[in-house]
């Protein structure tokens, strides 16, 4: 039985040449475009700066709140700026208080909370839950924006207690 040859392997290659041609129209019908619109453009007398006004960007209004390390992972206290509060079930509600009066004085202000790396985290959580109710009593004050507050939060976390030992 006689074989049939097998069809020699076509060669694939990419013919450039209508690409080429195609990118060349393109680049003379955006030169002559141009041209047009050129002569087409009205003259324009723009006005002169007498004085320059610079306007200052606003710093974010923010508040440091501080969880005090404590022995074995625990939590000796919270520091909201300078003024502290103990880790207690009243604690919390005063440093809840606190926030609230915080927020109704500026409802974006942003917390940035500072943990220890060696704190548990059960002693952090109760300030996240602090600042969502405070920003919720803040936003059913009479004087509350109508859009409500919404709390913002940055947790950073430190490897050395000794940062939690001066002001804040």
């Amino acid at each position: 039985m006689a074989r049939k040859p097998l069809p020699a392997i076509a060669k694939i290659e990419a013919n450039l040449t209508p690409m080429i041609d195609v990118s060349f129209l393109l680049i003379v019908f955006f030169v002559l475009v141009s041209r047009i619109s050129d002569a087409e453009r009205a003259p324009l007398e723009l006005p002169e700066v007498r004085a320059g006004v610079v306007e200052e960007g606003r710093e974010e209004a923010r508040v440091v709140l501080s969880v005090l390390p404590g022995e074995n992972g625990r939590a000796r206290g919270y520091r909201l700026d300078l003024d502290e509060f103990p880790a207690s079930p009243d604690g919390l509600v005063m440093l809840t208080e606190a926030l609230s009066a915080l927020y109704r004085g500026n409802p974006t202000l942003a917390v940035n909370l500072r943990a220890d790396r060696s704190t548990h985290y059960e002693w952090i959580s109760p300030c996240f839950r602090a600042a969502t109710t405070a920003a919720t009593l803040a936003a059913n004050a009479p004087n509350a924006p109508s859009e409500g507050i919404v709390p913002r939060m940055n947790l950073v976390v430190t490897s050395a207690s000794t940062a939690f030992r001066g002001g804040s």
